[in-house]
């Protein structure tokens, strides 16, 4: 099986993590998502790569610009900053809600029923290769914009708690907790009150875990809009280098697929491998959890970047261009949330 070795022009441009208590819809940090794009592009046939870095250029926002690596955070950035002109859509595009448990209710795999303000990732990826392939989208108006969707939500979809959701009665009402988000982690990193499970997952490919606090603790070298220290940036290439996906995992797109693996991961270890406490508004992680969780987020990680140069190679980077897809409809007038 391929594993990734150490791309060409290897940088990390990272932030800090950013709490989303009430939307489940972080996903991996900043950082984790340009280790993705800048893994990804090392893998790259030429064509793609030039396609990738042309289109990121398109991609301007007020008082920001995009590369080939920073691309893979517009999404994120459109969340956060109110000048950009989509600002506040597409919300519900990094996740799908999926349950752990038989019975659970089951979302929508395929575009139809979706728009900007409601849908999931699955089908927010399905629509944006149509896009990329040179078809349509009601919702995506420009190949820069699917390029941008993709390098993004390909690395959503690979991180657990994007694709798990937790739902139990109470009250006779079904309820959720939102992707962990509602969860908080009672020995998360002092700094940061109100830490939750999800946030940790998010982060959990730099967390460790400080046995003489007995808090998690994260590798703060990454700081938005600076470089990683280079020894640092070398020394996790080398670490990631040896990192190769799980046995059985392959490079074909199947992005349902990818959510049903990644909501597997959830139900087998995220979930029941957290200490509970006395509320289910609160948990506890363990050294054991936090080793474990750290060496599984980076498998996800380099498993997200091998599966976005496939995609991207067959799209972007194809010799011969296939025939341009029928587009998906579009779902019904959405309100915002």
């Amino acid at each position: 099986m391929e594993s990734f070795g150490r791309p060409q022009n290897f940088r990390i441009l990272c932030g800090c993590i950013a709490l989303a208590v009430s939307l489940p819809a972080r996903a991996w940090d900043a950082g984790g998502h340009e280790l993705v794009a800048t893994l990804a592009y090392g893998h790259l046939n030429p064509k793609a790569q030039k396609a990738v870095t042309e289109l990121a250029r398109e991609m301007t926002t007020p008082g920001e610009s995009y590369d080939a690596f920073t691309l893979a955070c517009w999404m994120d950035d459109l969340k956060k900053d109110p000048a950009m002109p989509d600002h506040g859509m597409f919300l519900s595009w990094h996740y799908i809600d999926i349950g752990i448990e038989p019975g659970d209710p089951e979302p929508s795999f395929a575009p139809g029923d979706d728009n900007t303000v409601h849908g999931n990732v699955v089908q927010a990826l399905k629509r944006a290769v149509v896009v990329l392939k040179g078809g349509t989208d009601p919702y995506i108006p420009t190949k820069a914009m699917a390029c941008a969707m993709v390098m993004h939500l390909v690395g959503d979809i690979h991180q657990p708690l994007h694709c798990a959701t937790h739902y139990f009665f109470s009250g006779g009402r079904l309820h959720q907790d939102a992707g962990g988000n509602k969860e908080e982690v009672i020995n998360g990193p002092p700094d940061d009150p109100g830490f939750n499970l999800h946030a940790f997952w998010d982060s959990a490919w730099r967390a460790s875990f400080d046995e003489a606090s007995g808090c998690v603790v994260l590798d703060e070298g990454y700081q938005e809009h600076g470089l990683h220290d280079a020894l640092n940036v070398q020394a996790l290439a080398h670490d990631l280098e040896r990192q190769t996906p799980p046995p059985g995992a392959d490079r074909a797109t199947n992005f349902d697929e990818w959510a049903r693996e990644s909501n597997r991961i959830a139900r087998d270890f995220v979930y029941p491998g957290v200490t509970a406490t006395e509320s289910r508004k609160y948990c506890r992680l363990s050294s054991e959890y936090v080793a474990k969780a750290n060496v599984i987020a980076r498998q996800r990680l380099v498993l997200a970047a091998w599966r976005l140069a496939t995609l991207l190679n067959e799209t972007l980077g194809a010799d011969v261009p296939e025939k341009p897809p029928a587009p998906y409809p579009a779902g019904p007038p959405g309100q915002p949330y």
